[in-house]
């Protein structure tokens, strides 16, 4: 008897480290628990132990938690619990009244007699009550026993993932808290003195495809929209030939009626003028809005419009990109979107940190205009009704167009040696995903930067929940003693996304990774600089979304001017901001940690 009972031990504890450690995945566990609970809804105490192994087995959950809701059930509170299954199935599959208040009336009295002091025989009442049902009775009752068991599983499985995600958390965290220092430490970029490296040394080094950068006459940085909308409505007003507006929100405020008007304008000076939003982003903008674009000679569409018939894939693709090209020279790229939330306090608006990029030069418009067009191409035109047959009928007429005017892919091999880096030039690529083909492309240029950082890594991310291959490599950067800091925002436009964004801190931090938060209105930038050699200044969040749903585009500068530049606006705005230590983080309300775990899960979606 002491071997099993010593074997039964073992076993019990090594069970236990699993469900507390890291060892099994909190799913796995989740599915444990919920099969279960749904093997508690069977009202045979014999029968649930082994049905709930059953089920563990079938789902390929964990075995000893789905032991654990067992103890929750017992001969005492099984029988209300069959009570309340057995209503509510009658009152899904209507049996005779007579039948029913004949069982229930039984089963009611078996409770009552019900004796802890003799549990064994007390069973036989409810075997006998359970043998005496009728077809017409029993129906009832397996109905009611079948959908609170699914209700059961269904409810315990998202909330077991949660509580074993923050408990594995809470505890690692508390380890991790000991060994980092409680306050803040001064912001040093390491080898602030060295002399930057050159155009040559950065395409070398930082930049993943040296070859496919091209030559940009100047490339700007705009802060805000304070200094990003006078510059491009002078770029419209003074356009002669084209101008392309592509973005994700359009609002029909302040600011976006003086991007219309700088529009109409532009077309009655016979410019060729195209207008591409977002149906989503620019969910809640007027017909009256469009209609006058469109009566003023603007050519509209619209990325995937919100209809019952189209794909649900599509409905959560959307086109999150920010282009403004005027004449095939000028390029505006960045992360401000049409609207008084980016506008400066001082003209109405909310004063939104952001940031854009004026790029000046016939190459970068280029492979710019290549991505609008792609979009363009996958838009609706605004007054096209949006039925399933004028819909196959569109897309048919749309294929054959690119067919019968194909536009060339930009492939930008433009040898370094070939004026790239040229004296009074920049060296810029401008890179862009597409829905199904190169969704990966941003982040592997992010990654071949970050891998060769040998000084410090500056960002400034609006949505940031990095994955596990992004914080790894952010890890490894300040494990070779690289100065890795990251601005997000204390406030955000989207409140789960900014709770599942710090149920991230404290792995970020344990890490060596410096987490600022911007104190202001919400921070929508989404830049980065390394080593005053590699710069991105683009619409990429480091999420989910940005990641496998959305349409995005960066431009990457390869100067050390611009570098420089963007470093020390980042700077600047750590310099405002409040630094995130883990003790501070960890003192958090235990009720905060829960709803950041439970948004993380929802990371994908958000």
């Amino acid at each position: 008897m002491t071997w099993w009972w010593r074997r039964l031990r073992l076993q019990t504890r090594r069970a236990l480290r699993e469900i507390t450690g890291q060892q099994a995945p909190a799913s796995r566990i989740a599915r444990g628990v919920a099969a279960g609970f749904f093997a508690t809804a069977f009202p045979l105490p014999g029968l649930q132990i082994p049905l709930s192994l059953f089920m563990a087995w079938l789902v390929r959950g964990h075995k000893a938690a789905a032991i654990l809701p067992q103890f929750l059930s017992n001969a005492g509170t099984m029988l209300p619990f069959a009570i309340l299954q057995f209503k509510l199935g009658t009152w899904l599959w209507p049996a005779r009244a007579a039948r029913v208040h004949e069982a229930t009336g039984r089963l009611e009295a078996v409770v009552q007699a019900w004796s802890w002091r003799a549990p064994i025989t007390s069973l036989q009442p409810l075997a006998a009550a359970l043998a005496d049902l009728s077809l017409d009775v029993a129906g009832p009752l397996a109905i009611g026993v079948l959908l609170t068991g699914l209700l059961m599983a269904l409810v315990s499985y998202p909330l077991t993932v949660i509580w074993v995600s923050t408990w594995r958390a809470r505890r690692r965290w508390r380890r991790l808290a000991r060994r980092w220092p409680a306050a803040p430490r001064p912001v040093v970029l390491p080898g602030a003195d060295e002399p930057p490296p050159t155009c040559a040394e950065a395409l070398a080094r930082y930049a993943r495809e040296p070859h496919r950068f091209q030559r940009a006459e100047s490339a700007r940085l705009l802060v805000d929209g304070r200094e990003a909308y006078p510059e491009m409505l002078a770029a419209i007003e003074a356009a002669r030939h084209t101008v392309d507006l592509e973005t994700y929100i359009l609002c029909a405020d302040r600011t976006g009626h003086r991007f219309q008007q700088a529009l109409l304008r532009a077309a009655a000076r016979g410019v060729q003028v195209r207008l591409l939003y977002d149906y989503i982003g620019s969910l809640g903008l007027p017909n009256r809005f469009v209609t006058e674009l469109l009566d003023g000679g603007v050519a509209v569409a619209v990325y995937h419009p919100l209809v019952l018939t189209r794909p649900s894939w599509a409905i959560n693709r959307r086109d999150h990109r920010k282009f403004l090209i005027v004449d095939g020279h000028i390029t505006f790229t960045g992360g401000l979107n049409i609207g008084d939330d980016y506008a400066a306090p001082e003209e109405g608006g909310r004063g939104w940190r952001d940031t854009h990029l004026r790029l000046d030069g016939a190459e970068v418009a280029d492979t710019a205009l290549w991505l609008f067009e792609y979009a363009w191409n996958k838009a609706v035109p605004y007054r096209e009704t949006a039925t399933r047959a004028r819909q196959f009928r569109a897309g048919m007429r749309r294929r054959w167009h690119r067919i019968l005017h194909p536009v060339s892919t930009p492939t930008g091999d433009v040898p370094v040696a070939a004026g790239v880096c040229d004296p009074g030039g920049v060296a810029v690529r401008i890179i862009g995903n597409r829905e199904f083909h190169q969704r990966r492309v941003i982040r592997r240029a992010y990654f071949h930067a970050i891998r060769n950082a040998r000084r410090y890594i500056l960002i400034e991310n609006a949505y940031f929940i990095p994955d596990r291959g992004l914080r790894r490599v952010l890890a490894r950067a300040v494990q070779r003693g690289v100065f890795v800091g990251v601005v997000v925002g204390r406030y955000s436009d989207v409140a789960l996304t900014a709770y599942a964004s710090r149920n991230l801190y404290s792995l970020l931090l344990a890490s060596g990774v410096r987490l600022f938060e911007w104190p202001r209105p919400v921070m929508h930038a989404k830049t980065a600089v390394v080593d005053d050699a590699w710069a991105v200044v683009g619409s990429y969040n480091m999420d989910h979304r940005s990641l496998l749903h959305q349409l995005e585009a960066v431009a990457v500068v390869c100067d050390p001017v611009f570098a420089r530049r963007l470093r020390d606006q980042t700077m600047a705005d750590i310099a405002q901001c409040q630094e995130v230590t883990l003790a501070a983080h960890e003192s958090r309300p235990w009720t905060r940690m829960l709803l950041e775990s439970a948004a993380y899960q929802l990371r994908y979606w958000l």
